[in-house]
């Protein structure tokens, strides 16, 4: 069983090497990583539903998209995630079981001294507050299983708020989150840093479960980079995955509010009507929209056709 911890703090890369894990292994691994801040939704989830867009552009909160199904999480350098890759036994079913792999993790943290408990929903609590959200991908054809969670060590949790408050009202068949109140673990430990905690984490798994301390190999690193590349890192997978939804949104135009509602599908502007306040020549402008990639040169081309001014305020307005 192999241990791994990943030093590349990039989040698109780590959920690539994810995958070549999952799909060019046969081994048992955990990984236990880190990114830089970053705010990750599920397979089946609306990227723009669930995250505040322009503010995380704005204060520099990587969006990504990952492997498995669930709801929204956000990363940064005081979390810790781990990822459990597993063939399943011949006698084990095929289905999501969430506690096999929370089970073990949940008696590492008892050592460390911190006592959590099970949530409703599979997630880890600690005193009431939220520390991990879980989820799980099945590889039906290779019999191996995915499962990836958060520890919530000392994060940014105000920036955490921010960054997981969309804007706009959104319609869609997508899979939502449900918002818990979270915590963090730092108090409840004696470790400073989470350097430490890493390391602390990493022991546990080696004692009490014979974990052994790998690295990722170069053919490894090199698919993830190629996967990151072709993949996680577009645009395709982290905003054109989502499904089709509707969202209406209010901006102040020429000292009036107005509001536009967008139908898009596969990251294309299927429909752009004006719900109320029309303005001149707001019209043309939001018919123009139609058939156009939501992307912030075709809102920058919509505010040019408005003579107005491509403003801080204004960016992103869109998404």
């Amino acid at each position: 069983m192999r241990l791994i911890i990943s030093e590349n703090k990039d989040v698109y890369f780590n959920l690539a090497l994810e995958d070549v894990l999952l799909h060019g292994t046969d081994e048992d691994i955990l990984m236990l990583w880190q990114s830089r801040s970053a705010v990750v939704c599920g397979k089946h989830q609306n990227l723009c539903g669930e995250a505040n867009y322009g503010y995380c552009k704005n204060h520099n909160i990587d969006l990504a998209r990952r492997l498995s199904g669930g709801g929204t999480v956000y990363h940064d350098e005081g979390n810790v995630n781990f990822t459990f890759i597993q063939n399943l036994k011949p006698h084990e079913e095929l289905n999501i079981n969430f506690r096999k792999f929370l089970d073990p993790m949940m008696e590492v943290l008892v050592a460390l001294g911190v006592n959590t408990t099970y949530s409703g929903r599979n997630d880890l609590l600690l005193d009431g507050l939220k520390i991990s959200g879980n989820a799980e991908h099945l590889h039906q054809q290779s019999r191996r299983v995915l499962h990836h969670g958060t520890l919530l060590f000392n994060s940014k949790l105000d920036t955490l708020g921010e960054a997981l408050h969309s804007q706009g009202h959104y319609e869609s068949k997508a899979v939502k989150s449900v918002r818990s109140k979270v915590g963090n673990i730092k108090a409840h430990t004696a470790f400073e840093h989470v350097q430490d905690f890493i390391a602390a984490l990493a022991a546990g798994f080696r004692v009490k479960f014979g974990y052994i301390a790998s690295e990722i190999t170069i053919e490894e690193n090199t698919k993830a980079q190629e996967l990151k590349t072709s993949k996680y890192a577009t645009d395709a997978w982290i905003a054109g995955y989502s499904p089709a939804y509707r969202v209406e949104k209010e901006l102040v135009l020429y000292n009036k509010s107005v509001k536009i509602a967008l139908s898009v599908q596969k990251g294309i502007i299927s429909e752009a009507v004006i719900v109320e306040g029309a303005v001149e020549p707001l019209s043309a402008a939001v018919s123009s929209l139609t058939g156009k990639p939501l992307n912030i040169e075709t809102e920058q081309q919509f505010f040019a056709s408005l003579n107005l001014p491509y403003t801080e305020e204004l960016k992103y307005a869109l998404f």
